[in-house]
């Protein structure tokens, strides 16, 4: 779609052992009985959309910095997933950085609703952006479970907070189908990772790009073979959306762009720089 750009805007790194990423990916052999977990670097980002009608579009909001509202990171997210990341770096302040004001975005759809996701929600309360949220029901209606019966949010070990799920002042709308909310603008429902992942398709200017997110983090887990995520709510929903990504990328002759692929972020222009 003519004048329709995206940038990819990498706002640190979370570091964790590739075993949640990817499920047993260095397995012991008969050869190598004895193997070794290594703490490793995973890219954090979020995309802005530029879109000709619409205005500026963000997909997904990235993180929101610990204990910034009062509220502290989880033992167990502090200990097992390590946020690297600048405070200058979060949504709130590289988009006013490089002359875009959070009230300047027009609407935001978010992949699904795990912090490194959805936490960035709360600097949008007031926000025109903030009435036009866009999530995937099922994932929205599992988070709610998972967070609101959670007693006590410092101990939680579920990627789904109770801080970000009850952010004051955000209008959601609740997707239940494959839909194209703006025009070149796609959305494809995928189960797996969460009960539904919002996976976008852009048909830019000059390309299309399909942009996994969860539903397939890494270029590891697309394969083939399928090497699924530890994080993961149904094994068997997840080789399905991979299957249909595949489907997805021959039918709109689409470039992937993985979500948390360290060696694939390091060929990715970013943010100031825009895809057209």
């Amino acid at each position: 779609m003519k004048g329709l750009e995206f940038a990819i805007i990498r706002y640190g790194s979370i570091w964790n052992d590739p075993a949640f990423n990817v499920a047993v990916p260095n397995p012991a052999t008969a050869h190598q009985p004895r193997t070794e977990s290594v703490f490793s670097e995973f890219p954090a980002s979020f995309i802005l959309i530029r879109h000709p009608e619409a205005g500026y579009i963000l997909y997904d909001v990235g993180d929101f910095p610990d204990g910034e509202d009062g509220i502290p990171r989880p033992d167990y997210w502090k200990e097992y997933f390590q946020p690297r990341m600048e405070r200058e770096d979060y949504v709130d302040r590289i988009l006013p950085r490089h002359g875009i004001e959070l009230s300047d975005i027009s609407c935001i759809i978010l992949s699904h609703m795990h912090y490194d996701h959805a936490g960035g929600i709360k600097f949008f309360k007031g926000t025109k952006a903030a009435q036009n949220v866009y999530v995937p029901r099922e994932d929205f209606a599992y988070a709610c479970l998972s967070a609101l019966t959670n007693d006590e949010e410092r101990k939680t070990t579920s990627p789904y907070w109770r801080s970000v799920v009850t952010a004051g002042g955000i209008t959601y709308h609740l997707l239940e189908e494959d839909v194209e909310l703006f025009p070149g603008v796609r959305l494809f429902l995928m189960s797996g990772h969460t009960p539904a992942v919002a996976v976008l398709l852009l048909e830019a200017e000059n390309g299309n790009y399909l942009f996994p997110n969860d539903a397939c983090s890494c270029r590891l887990n697309y394969g083939p073979p399928t090497r699924p995520t530890t994080i993961l709510y149904d094994s068997l929903g997840y080789e399905k959306s991979v299957k249909r990504l595949r489907r997805l990328e021959r039918e709109y002759q689409a470039k992937l762009i993985f979500s948390h692929d360290l060696e694939e972020d390091r060929s990715y222009r970013h943010f100031p720089s825009f895809y057209r």
